[in-house]
């Protein structure tokens, strides 16, 4: 029986959600049925081990220009499934990675919120951040909605864990070095 990636080097537990918590985007998909995919990236914060993933469905202050997150909204409002992937590295010995797959449902509690919005100013923004008052503007905070991944599914994994295997390497010698008498 084939061994899946997560099974040979797993990232879960306490370390799944320590990778979640400090990387910095996720690749969110979304889909209804009959409909093609839309995958764009997103920021997301972590609390309680859940994912939260604030949608601005427009630019500026109040705004007229639809973003990516609109069409996730529309989506996720009609019942479309969610799927997001988080990873990092750029070499088998280096990556690792975790997959959701589920439904996202709307956050409403003005307290979460609140504290939503502070995971974010401090995951994502610095003092003289070009972007914070915007950001953080009340017309911005107001348009802007937060979901809570809920995964049916998730999956992690990470190469960093596994053996290097060794290199079979083969070295060829100049000509003149094979042939010296």
């Amino acid at each position: 029986m084939p061994v899946t990636l997560s099974e040979l080097a797993p990232l879960d537990g306490v370390k799944r959600w320590a990778f979640l918590e400090q990387a910095k985007t996720i690749r969110l998909a979304s889909a209804r049925d009959g409909e093609a995919i839309h995958v764009t990236p997103a920021w997301y914060v972590v609390k309680d081990e859940a994912v939260y993933i604030p949608m601005d469905p427009v630019i500026g202050d109040p705004g007229s220009t639809s973003t990516p997150a609109a069409k996730h909204q529309q989506t996720i409002e009609a019942g479309g499934r969610v799927s997001g992937v988080v990873d990092e590295g750029d070499e088998i010995a280096n990556f690792r990675a975790v997959q959701l797959e589920g439904r996202a449902e709307v956050v409403d509690d003005p307290a979460l919120i609140e504290e939503l919005l502070d995971l974010a100013a401090e995951k994502y923004f610095y003092f003289g951040h070009p972007h914070l008052e915007y950001y953080f503007s009340a017309g911005a905070v107001q348009a802007r909605r937060w979901y809570k991944i809920v995964p049916d599914r998730t999956d992690g994994w990470d190469t960093r864990v596994l053996p290097q295997p060794p290199v079979a390497e083969k070295r060829v010698l100049p000509p003149h070095i094979l042939n010296r008498a």
